[in-house]
Formats: structure tokens, sequence, C-alpha cells
């Protein structure tokens, strides 16, 4: 009997006694069943799916051997190096894809699978002449101190040489100013001068290439200084996303010194003014020769790996991202594993993942857990995956790129400065006692893609470019700490909790 029935009494007002006890014995049956279904959806109610539990519980399923043996894998020759466009990459984006689906993940709605590719432009060197100088003192040949740079262009030219200091351009302080660089090669150095505030942005060596070629030179050379931290590697990877770059090559420290003994001047001199903050821009009385071939694929096949986390709200995910890509191995046969740059950050991605899909949790959030390549050509993964899905892109919350996890003092977080929620997220892991420190705003990993869409945006590193393995092939996974791994691990998954309890 429903709610909505009605007894039909007799006039007097009595139930027919036979009819009031079926009456009875329904509405106690009703009363079972209604106590039934409340003890359903309260079991429901406390069921794993629905619980979410603190941040200990989680930190505590992180496996540091766990996540030190992905570095092992992704860092083996198995893969040669993890360069965007060869088979070593797509097999490592295959391997990443694998780990996915073995945790748990969900594949990706917009790519209906782990895996999405995408084409990119890429640029092969196939052979360097080597550096010649000739100047007022006599000539120079530079030999294996200059190779040919990941953003030379291809052919060859000989022409005078021009030095425009580190080639930075600010109001005023324009190392251009006053130089006729059009149809010769411009000499810059390496860095910038730590006495000026200098935007990131002019520092890296495809910005100098870029702003050179941009006042029309024909060719460029960047040196190396002698404080830099991190020494030129003369052996060097050969890819690159500028097709229309000028010839240019990176010159050692010996070659530099060499060149300049050529044009009559003392290039330790210069550069100690240089990096006072002095302008030592002027024509080098040089004659400076080069010459490049190589091979251009404008549109080489590379790989992305994406992987979904469903949460109770769908429509403010997090990113947790790493890049998985490296550098290949050069022309000599020279492997460069990047075990810490960025199979570190991958391996502590996939931990991180891992560690959530145990619980059997589902939660308050989505969670996307991507690998992108490219991303030592100039973000090109990250920037594939934006255009291939800009809804979703323009939908997260937050973004937390890993990017090299070595660290004997814990991780550093960049936090993109109007990303409130992720600044207030990485305090309280610290409170708690996270291995973290907040460090200035930097781009140069694909957190930066996503931050110049607006969305909130951190890199957590474990260094800068300053470690002696940075881009090296003793980027080894051989004495990698596996214990820093399960810290980074720990502390990412504080971070990603504070955030979720906040959004």
């Amino acid at each position: 009997m429903s709610q909505g029935d009605v007894v039909t009494r007799e006039p007097c007002g009595r139930v027919p006694v036979e009819e009031a006890r079926q009456y009875a014995r329904e509405v106690a049956l009703n009363r079972r069943w209604v106590v039934l279904v409340l003890i359903v959806f309260t079991v429901a109610g406390c069921g794993t799916r629905s619980a979410w539990p603190g941040v200990e519980k989680v930190v505590s399923e992180v496996d540091a051997q766990r996540t030190y043996d992905a570095v092992v894998e992704l860092a083996s020759p198995a893969y040669a190096g993890r360069r965007t466009g060869t088979p070593g990459e797509s097999q490592a984006a295959a391997w990443i894809a694998s780990q996915f689906k073995q945790i748990g993940l969900r594949e990706s709605p917009a790519f209906k699978e782990y895996l999405s590719t995408y084409k990119t432009p890429l640029y092969i060197v196939n052979s360097f002449t080597g550096i010649k100088a000739s100047g007022t003192r006599g000539e120079s040949f530079l030999g294996d101190r200059g190779m040919a740079m990941p953003y030379a262009g291809s052919g060859s030219v000989e022409a005078d040489a021009v030095l425009a200091g580190f080639g930075v351009q600010m109001t005023g302080y324009d190392e251009y100013a006053g130089l006729d660089v059009v149809g010769k090669v411009v000499v810059l150095l390496r860095y910038s001068a730590p006495t000026r505030s200098v935007p990131e942005s002019q520092t890296y060596l495809a910005a100098k290439v870029g702003s050179a070629g941009a006042h029309g030179a024909a060719g460029v050379l960047i040196l190396d200084v002698p404080s830099a931290p991190n020494p030129f590697d003369m052996h060097g990877q050969f890819v690159s996303a500028l097709p229309d770059a000028p010839v240019s090559a990176l010159v050692s420290l010996a070659g530099a010194r060499s060149l300049f003994w050529a044009a009559g001047l003392s290039f330790d001199d210069l550069v100690a003014q240089a990096w006072a903050g002095q302008i030592v821009s002027r024509d080098l009385n040089l004659k400076v020769s080069l010459g490049i071939t190589a091979s251009w694929t404008p549109d080489a096949t590379a790989f992305n790996v994406a992987g979904l986390l469903p949460g109770k709200d769908d429509t403010r995910p997090i990113m947790v991202c790493a890049h998985f890509d490296h550098l290949g191995t050069d022309r000599s046969g020279v492997m460069y594993p990047g075990a810490d740059d960025d199979a570190s950050g991958v391996a502590v991605m996939l931990e991180v993942a891992r560690s959530i899909v145990s619980l059997g949790a589902t939660p308050p959030v989505s969670i996307w857990f991507v690998a992108f390549s490219g991303e030592e050509e100039g973000l090109l993964g990250s920037t594939a995956f934006v255009k291939a899905d800009p809804e979703l892109a323009q939908s997260l919350s937050a973004v937390l790129d890993l990017d090299m996890m070595r660290s004997t003092s814990g991780l550093g977080a960049a936090v993109d400065p109007s990303s409130q929620a992720i600044m207030t997220a990485v305090s309280a892991a610290i409170q708690e006692g996270a291995s973290l420190a907040i460090i200035p705003w930097t781009g140069g990993s694909d957190h930066e893609t996503f931050s110049r869409l607006g969305v909130p945006s951190c890199m957590f590193a474990g260094h800068g470019r300053e470690a002696s393995w940075y881009h090296s092939p003793t980027d080894t996974a051989e004495d990698f700490p596996a214990a820093v791994l399960g810290t980074a691990a720990r502390d990412v998954l504080r971070v990603v909790w504070r955030l979720m309890g906040s959004l």
C-alpha cells in the first residue's frame, strides 16, 4: 500500500478487522524496507570509494625503491636518451602508457587512449666544419672546441664578427645599441650579468640565437664563460625547433680564448667587465667562418602520454606533469641518459599516481597525469597538448610540473605569483614537514605553457642548470639516491592534498 491509498470506511467509521490487519502488515513491511534501504546507503557512504583519507595515509603508500626503478628503466640504453622524434622516445612513451594502465588510470576521453601523437618540426645536424677565425693577431681554428648547437641553421657563413655582450636588451641596458650586425657573425656570452635583473627569457640559448637572427645576423657564436657553473659539453645534442635560425655554434671556454686571441683581445678581461654589468659590445676586427649541413623534418611524429583519475568534481581538475624526453645520442655515439632530467620527474609522477590510486578512494577533484615530450626543444609537447584540447587546458585549476628531482636538501617550488591557492598549499605542506622551499618564479619547463594561459602553475625542481650533471652524459641513475625520490613523491603528495582541500 502506498502513501496515496485510502482505507474505505463503513458508515459508522469502523474499519473491517481483516482489512485493518492487512493494512498493519503492509505498513510494517514498508518500514522494514525503509530501514533496509537506509542501512545500505549508510554502508555505501562509509565505503572506501567515498571516504577521502588523510594525507598521512597516502604518503605511507610511497615506495622509494619502486620510484628509483622507474628512473633506472627510463635512463637505460634501451631508450637511447629519449630524444624527441626518435624510436627511443616512442618506446619510452609506450612504457609510460603501460604504467598508467597498470596503475589504473583511465585513458584520456579526448584522445581515446593513453598515447597521443602530435606532429612537430625537428632539425638534425649531420656535419659541422668547425670554426675558423682570422684577426689582427693571426688565425685560429677551434676544431672540437666548438660545436653546432641545437638551434643551428643550415649552410655556411664567412663574415665579420661583432661582440654583443650577453645579447640583452632592456631599458637603459641594450647590448645591441649602436651595433651593425646585419650579415655578420654575432658573438655572444653565455648567461647574463648577475648584477642586473635580466628576464630568464633572454638568457636561454634559443632566445639569444632568435634575437640575433631578428637583428639580421648571418651567424651566431655563443661562448662559455669562466664563471659558468656548468661548462658546455662539446658532444651535444642536435635537435631544433628553429628552422630559420642563423648558422650557429657553441664555443667552449678554451675555444673562446683562442677566438679572442686571434682578435688581439683578452677574453677573460672582457668577460670580467661584462659580468660586472658593463656593456662590452664592439666590432672584433675578426673574420669568422663556419659551416653546418643539416636535415629538416617539418612534421616528425612525437608523443605525449596522458592518464586520468576521475574525481567527484571534474570541472576543476588538477594536472601533475613531467617531461620524459631528453637529449638522445650524439654523432659520436655518446648517450645522454637524462636520469635526473627528467626521468626522475616522470618516476615521481608515476609514484604519486600509484599512491593515490592504491587508496581506492575517489578524490574531491579529477587529477590528470601527463608525460610530455619535446620539452628540450621548446615545450613542444605541452604546446601540442593545449592545441589538441584547449577546453581541458583552460579548465585546469592547477598545474604541478616535476622537473629534475635530484636534491640533497629538498625541492624548490617555483610558484606563479598569481597562483595563491598553490602558494598556500605549498606553505601548508612546508609547515607539515615537507622538505620544500619556495623559490622565485621561473619558466623553462612545461608549466610555462599553462601559465601563459592564466592557469595557476608551479614547477618543483631539485636544482637549476648549475648541477655538474645537467645536460651531460654523467646524468645517470647509478648514484641517484632512491631516498631522495621517495621524499620528493611524499612532498608533492602533501601539496596535492592541501590543494584539493582548498578548491
